[in-house]
């Protein structure tokens, strides 16, 4: 199996957020902007999701199989409503 293919090669995805900042400033009233995420598993339940430059780990409690080593998925859903 080829794994190659479904690597993000952040080099080109940098050029490409700075190609859409660039045409936002030109033009911020026509332009568009498209948002990028990505999501591993990395053991279990942990799970690491890639944005733009952050990162964020979350994970499920013991009960539900993890190792609260983050918030879970529903909890970061919640926040993100919150703001």
């Amino acid at each position: 199996m080829n794994h190659q293919k479904n690597r993000i090669d952040m080099g080109r995805g940098k050029a490409a957020q700075d190609a859409m900042r660039q045409r936002y400033q030109e033009a911020p009233r026509t332009s568009k902007a498209t948002l990028r995420a990505s999501a591993k598993l990395v053991k279990n339940t942990l799970l690491e999701g890639r944005i733009g430059r952050f990162t964020f780990t979350c994970d499920e409690p013991p009960a539900r199989g993890g190792d609260d080593a983050g918030p879970s998925p529903l909890e970061f859903f919640l926040i993100g409503a919150a703001f």
